[in-house]
Order: C-alpha cells, then structure tokens, then sequence
C-alpha cells in the first residue's frame, strides 16, 4: 500500500491512452507537415536565379576568424554602393551539425536531419576600434543580389565551435559563368580595403581563432615625449633614425630603390628604458599598423605578420623575445627563431643581417 497522496504507475493500457497516442502522433505528423510546407533554401535560391543551382559551381573565399568583422565591414561597404540590390535572409537549424557550406542548402536533403531552413537572421558584435567602436556581423546568413540581368546568391559563415566551423567562409553561386569568382574577389578587396585594424594598435592573445576574438583587443595609442625617455642621445638618435626616420621618408626610399624593412633588438636588463622606448616609437608612427605579441603567443607569428603585410606601414612588436629560443611551436613542433620570423615577414628563406622580431 502506498502513502497518502502518493502517485502510482498505472500497471496497464488505459482506453484512453489510445487517443493520447493519437494526439501524440497526430501533432508531431502535423508540425512536419507544416515544416515541409515552407520554403528551403533550394527553392529560394534557384527561384531566385531562375535556373537550378544545384549544377552551378560554387566559389568560395576563406579567411581566419580574427577577420569576420573586416569580412562584415567590407561587405557593408561594398552592398551600401548600391551596385547590387540585396536581401538578407537568416537560417534556423544550422548549429549542433557540422560544418555545411552552400551546396549542402541546394540539396535539401534531410536524410540525416532537418534541413537547414530561413530564419531570423543572427548577429554578434566584434569590436572595431579602441574606443568602444563595434560591427553587427552575420553569423550565418544567405544574401541574395541581382542587378540587371545578374543575380548570384552569398553563404557568409562566421567562427562558431559549437558547429565545428573555423574561420569565416564566403561562398558564392551566380547566374552565370565567372560572376561568381569576380564578386569574391570583390568580397576579398572590400574587406582589405575597409579593414578595421588599420591604423591602430592591436595584440593578439591566446584565443585570437576563437569564434568571438575575444583575444584580439585594441589598445589606445600611446602618448610619450622625449623628455620621458632616460635613454642617452646617441642611442636615442640611432633608435629614432631606424625607427620613425625610415617610416617617415618610406616614399624617398622606395624611390631610391631602398628597401623599408628593419629589425630593431633592444636588450638589457630591466629598467634600461625598452618598453619606454617602443612606447615612444609607437606613439610617434601615428599613421602605422602596430602589432603586439607576447612570448605566450609567439605561435601566431605568421599571422601576424600576414595582418602586418596586408596593412602597410606596420610595425610588429615581440615581447619577451628571448623565448623565442626557448618556445617549441605550436603547429609544426620546430623551434622558432628571429630569422624564421623575418622569413615570415619578408618571404625570403635568406638569413637577416638584422633580426625582425
């Protein structure tokens, strides 16, 4: 005998769970039904380019997820020209899944799961600038453009781990031959030619190809004078010569065939003035790209110096450079060095005859 009030297991069939079943059945067979009724991505995309997409190739641009929010600023730059007219159209469906890119929207097949279908369009806000300065970036999202006899569709993917997608992704599929690649081309151009790290100061942390960034900061410019150096005038001079006299007088160098890449080492111990100095040196090149690496992220080097290539002039500063000896890299097990880091910003496999880092 059970205790008052307490719940029993019914030991058998009731008559009425039969029409429980049914209910249960019927419900679930209805929301199918209602889902199958609305439009996939595949009727969306071959209605709107007329054809069927699904025999149509597919172009596609790449970049590292710390560049989804140059990716998002170039393409606002270049939809706001008012060259092609545009819809954005969210998705539903597409976390928890796997990677999937624009064929897998064609097909429509949902073999192995509801297909990927329109939705609200999801955003997240990734800083822009040192002050607070952010862009709305797509997360996943199709954008639909036409123009005269042109129409093309666009699967812009930012970082989400939670998908097993890295990176930010741009594919394209268009209503005719080389549209396609042209406008990836100039997706890539945009999101250089509006890159949001140009002209400041950025470090990167550990977590600089996570989903978010959230390890790409901005730093404020410094400001610092020369009184507030301790350094003595010679070295100071040789300092600011190599430093801001190449950055300044860059066009008469490369006119006279020079070229503008210099490594400066400073060494000793501590209090000599180094971080002083580079804090000077950075707040004199106010118009440069600086990038920051600490010894914990050494491992970054090559990208850093790809950032630092794209936004000429650029200055990439290494802290703690004496790991470099001491660190095994992250990706490939070998030890870095100063002259792998100048391979990494000039491209030439030659030993410096000054160090880069």
């Amino acid at each position: 005998m059970g205790m008052p009030g307490e719940q029993r297991e019914p030991d058998g069939f009731e008559l009425a769970d039969v029409g429980r079943v049914a209910r249960h059945s019927v419900g679930r067979w209805v929301k199918a039904a209602r889902i199958a009724e609305q439009p996939t991505f595949s009727d969306i995309i071959a209605g709107h380019l007329h054809t069927d997409a699904r025999g149509l190739p597919v172009a596609e641009e790449r970049w590292p997820s710390y560049e989804h929010v140059n990716v998002q600023a170039g393409l606002d730059a270049w939809l706001a020209t008012g060259e092609w007219e545009h819809d954005t159209l969210g998705m539903t469906g597409y976390r928890h899944r796997g990677p999937f890119g624009l064929s897998d929207l064609l097909s429509a097949d949902e073999m192995f799961g509801p297909a990927i279908r329109p939705g609200n369009i999801s955003t997240v806000r990734l800083a822009a600038g040192p002050d607070g300065d952010t862009v709305e970036c797509l997360r996943a999202a199709v954008i639909l453009l036409s123009r005269a006899g042109d129409r093309a569709a666009l699967l812009v993917r930012g970082s989400d781990r939670e998908s097993d997608m890295h990176g930010v992704t741009v594919e394209i599929i268009a209503s005719r031959d080389g549209l396609a690649a042209e406008i990836g081309a100039r997706v890539r151009a945009a999101a250089v030619e509006h890159n949001v790290f140009r002209g400041h100061v950025v470090s990167f942390g550990q977590d600089m190809f996570g989903e978010r960034g959230s390890a790409l900061k901005f730093r404020r410019r410094p400001s610092m004078s020369r009184e507030q150096l301790i350094l003595p005038e010679e070295t100071f001079s040789d300092v600011r010569r190599q430093v801001v006299g190449v950055a300044r007088n860059r066009d008469r160098l490369r006119a006279a065939g020079q070229h503008l890449k210099r490594g400066l080492l400073l060494y000793g111990p501590p209090g000599v003035g180094k971080t002083h100095t580079i804090r000077y040196l950075i707040s004199e090149l106010a118009d440069t790209t600086v990038v920051e690496l600490t010894g914990e992220t050494l491992h970054a080097i090559r990208e850093a110096c790809s950032v630092a290539r794209t936004l000429q002039p650029a200055v990439i500063v290494v802290e703690d450079v004496d790991l470099i000896a001491e660190q095994r890299d992250h990706y490939s097990g070998q030890t870095p060095s100063s002259s792998r880091c100048s391979t990494r910003w000039t491209g030439s496999t030659r030993t410096p005859t000054s160090s880069s880092c």
